[in-house]
């Protein structure tokens, strides 16, 4: 949201928001900004007295732009992450997650709940999705589709007369429009910027018309009929592009590294029936008191209820030369079998950038969260339980598990996750990390100079 002594402007989401700020902040030295993805709701009360001036854009190009920007590389967006199943969905499955995501369904509920689990309480210093806990927990609408909800927040249905909104598919010209009837003496200075800048954050993608199938397009006429019906808006299928461009089906930065081998399940189980008992018999001689010289608990909050003995970890979650712990000897040649399955199982190119032990004491919890940093992403995350019980459950994309001892399993960590251990016994995991060669390398291209971690 920006203030100008004529308006206020409202940033709805991939409305061309970005280059209207832009111009406005070159053109309009007296602009303040009061906040990002600021709803019409939160302006100052002594600016209520100002036209509000954003824009609307076409429901069925909205998702697909919407979509192919969350699939750029190292974009992370909780609402996609969650919407997506953690990236792993199809455009069309992602696309009706968040068209419903305000029904009364299972589905939707578990997204909204999931979703409240892990949104700011605050807009305040937030440059993510623009979206707060209760946002989401206020959105309960068969009727209503995400971009439809979406406008009314932010630029309001109460008082349209008080609203100057614009079509993103004529961005300039209405934008100039607006800012002569409004008054605005530099309407021409800011219509020659505009004609000099180039869009910001647009995203790589075809006619929106060669992305649908009649359900989906369908599904979006009927929920998103507030749009549609307001601003005109029809579905164009007559557009030919000379050049279909094929949206990533992964956000990963060379488009190649795939969560559980691609799997569409959350779970993707190595082994059900690896001995164990020789990594049990190693760590029961580790003093007690090295549980607690772990900080991993009082750096991230979600594990605040953890205790940890790290064995490969950074605290900066790198994805090069991981520092191998004291600890990492005592077990070294009770996990070398393991490892070595891990190893072989993805294909030998890679290697280990995170080991540890995680304990979760009797009736504590892993609160719901998402990983969203760069070797979390790009790793393959597998469990091992050492010490469990039949009441501890891991919940991943909303599918709980109670993981049996002998099990070797990768979860996908990139959609929303947690740990309940209802039990009267704690729970002990081994946690490790396995990262492809190829995708590490991709992202840094200083890795053939780099001094070469241990593989195995």
């Amino acid at each position: 949201m920006i203030v100008t002594e004529r308006f206020i402007f409202v940033h709805m989401h991939k409305t061309g928001g970005q280059t209207i700020n832009k111009v406005i902040a070159k053109c309009i030295s007296d602009n303040q900004v009061i906040g990002y993805h600021y709803p019409h709701s939160l302006r100052p009360q002594k600016y209520r007295h100002l036209p509000i001036v954003g824009f609307a854009r076409n429901p069925w190009d909205w998702y697909v732009s919407w979509y192919a920007f969350n699939r750029r590389p190292k974009t992370r967006n909780a609402l996609f992450a969650v919407c997506s199943d953690g990236g792993k969905a199809s455009f069309k499955t992602t696309v009706t997650n968040l068209v419903n995501l305000g029904d009364d369904s299972n589905s939707s509920q578990w997204y909204r709940d999931s979703l409240i689990s892990i949104l700011p309480t605050s807009l305040r210093g937030n440059r993510g999705v623009g979206l707060t806990k209760d946002c989401i927990t206020n959105f309960n609408d068969n009727d209503t589709a995400y971009c439809s909800w979406l406008f009314q927040r932010m630029l309001g249905v109460a008082d349209e007369q008080q609203a100057h909104i614009g079509k993103f598919e004529n961005l300039s010209d209405d934008f100039i429009k607006i800012l002569n009837h409004l008054g605005v003496k530099q309407a021409s200075r800011i219509e020659h910027a505009l004609s000099r800048t180039q869009r910001i954050n647009s995203s790589s993608h075809s006619h929106y018309s060669h992305y649908y199938d009649d359900e989906l397009r369908d599904l979006i006429a009927r929920k998103d009929s507030y749009l549609i019906d307001r601003f005109d808006y029809s579905f164009d299928s007559e557009r030919v592009a000379s050049k279909v461009i094929k949206i990533p089906s992964t956000n990963t930065i060379d488009g190649s590294f795939r969560k559980l081998n691609d799997d569409t399940q959350h779970f993707l189980p190595l082994r059900g029936d690896y001995d164990i008992k020789p990594l049990l018999s190693a760590l029961h001689r580790v003093p007690a008191e090295k549980w607690t010289q772990s900080d991993r608990e009082n750096q991230y909050k979600v594990h605040s209820q953890t205790q940890s003995l790290l064995l490969i970890h950074d605290d900066d979650m790198r994805h090069r030369d991981p520092t191998y712990h004291r600890l990492y000897e005592h077990f070294s040649n009770e996990l070398s079998p393991l490892l070595d399955m891990i190893s072989s199982f993805y294909g030998n190119d890679g290697y280990f950038i995170r080991i540890l032990f995680a304990k979760l004491s009797a009736g504590r919890t892993i609160m719901p969260h998402i990983d969203f940093t760069f070797s979390l992403l790009h790793c393959h995350r597998i469990h091992v339980p050492i010490v469990t019980n039949n009441e501890v459950f891991i919940y991943v994309g909303g599918e709980p598990r109670n993981m049996k001892i002998g099990e070797v399993c990768e979860i996908n960590n990139a959609t929303v996750h947690s740990v309940a251990n209802n039990g009267e016994e704690p729970r002990t995991h081994l946690i490790i990390d396995w990262a492809p060669n190829s995708v590490l390398h991709a992202m840094d291209e200083r890795s053939s100079s780099a001094s070469p971690a241990i593989r195995h």
